[in-house]
């Protein structure tokens, strides 16, 4: 018998097999999930759901210098990108909910958790709905995922908690809210306030299991290292220049510096990282986020 940690891998989170469309298993499930999404397969989603305005891109000069053909080429890319991390995430949910519901010291936990798989279970299928392109972890892929995977296959049942639930669910009701925002594409934007609810519920969940549980010394330092593994990644992604490098030609340090300078990035991020400071300060009974200061983590790398 394999334990827990063996069903649990990156690739059992990310990269699952998908079986053909027309098996009788996918037709099951097919007429399960008709039941409880709110979209259907959409074969005419534009190509861009999120304008140039979104990441001030107006203002960039290595934006705006570029062929008009190859801006649309760099819009459509993170489109793909921003449908592709959200992919992720909720597929990374299915372990999570499994992993929860084994650790569970209640059946009203149990139950919770049931639920909570569900709802991932739910999510991914609403995003699949408006993807059609192959989700493809070497061109599609964020650097924060692979914390996430090591939480999920490493993190203690407090460690999931606190990483999971209380950072990352508050991190991801941050983020889909924007994109919500942002997207000019109605069907889309009613899939992500159905989802948001979801996320509030999961976030406000954790919140509540987290004051009712006490860390033991080593749950501490994963959290610790977890939680600075995960900031720094999501400093490091750097998808819009890279898409630009790679249909254009390599930037300068100085034309990188200067994109960064016209789109206000420093001061975005540092804005993202204190809202990440305070979603943590809600759950914080231990002094972390103290020592992660001391740490320089809630800093941009820039400026730490």
């Amino acid at each position: 018998m394999k334990d827990l940690k063996s069903y649990l891998t990156i690739d059992s989170s990310f990269f699952s097999k998908e079986i053909e469309p027309s098996s009788a298993l996918n037709q099951i499930l097919d007429k399960g999930m008709g039941l409880y999404t709110i979209s259907h397969k959409d074969l005419h989603v534009p190509e861009v759901l999120w304008e140039k305005e979104r990441y001030q891109l107006e203002k960039s000069t290595v934006f705006t210098s570029l062929d008009p053909h190859i801006q649309q080429k760099v819009l459509k890319r993170i489109t793909q990108l921003n449908l592709s991390l959200s992919y992720f995430i909720e597929k990374s949910g299915h372990n999570y909910g499994a992993k929860m519901i084994l650790l569970a010291d209640s059946i009203q936990e149990k139950s919770l958790y049931c639920m909570f798989a569900a709802e991932e279970a739910i999510h991914l299928r609403e995003f699949s709905n408006f993807i059609n392109f192959t989700v493809d972890p070497k061109v599609h892929w964020h650097p924060m995922l692979k914390p996430l995977a090591k939480v999920i296959h490493e993190g203690e049942k407090n460690t999931c908690l606190y990483i999971i639930q209380v950072l990352l669910e508050g991190f991801g009701m941050g983020h889909y809210n924007s994109l919500k925002n942002d997207c000019h594409y109605s069907p889309l934007v009613d899939v992500f306030n159905r989802i948001l609810k979801d996320e509030a519920r999961h976030h406000g969940a954790g919140l509540i299991l987290v004051k009712e549980s006490q860390l033991k010394k080593n749950e501490r330092e994963q959290i610790f290292e977890y939680t600075r593994e995960f900031l720094t990644a999501l400093q490091s992604a750097n998808w819009i220049l890279n898409i630009i490098e790679e249909n254009s030609s390599p930037l300068s340090q100085a034309q990188r510096a200067k994109h960064y300078e016209e789109v206000q990035y420093y001061a975005l991020m540092d804005k993202r990282l204190h809202s990440l400071k305070e979603i943590l300060l809600k759950a914080d009974r231990e002094n972390l986020v103290a020592d992660l200061e001391r740490e320089g983590v809630f800093k941009p790398l820039s400026a730490a």
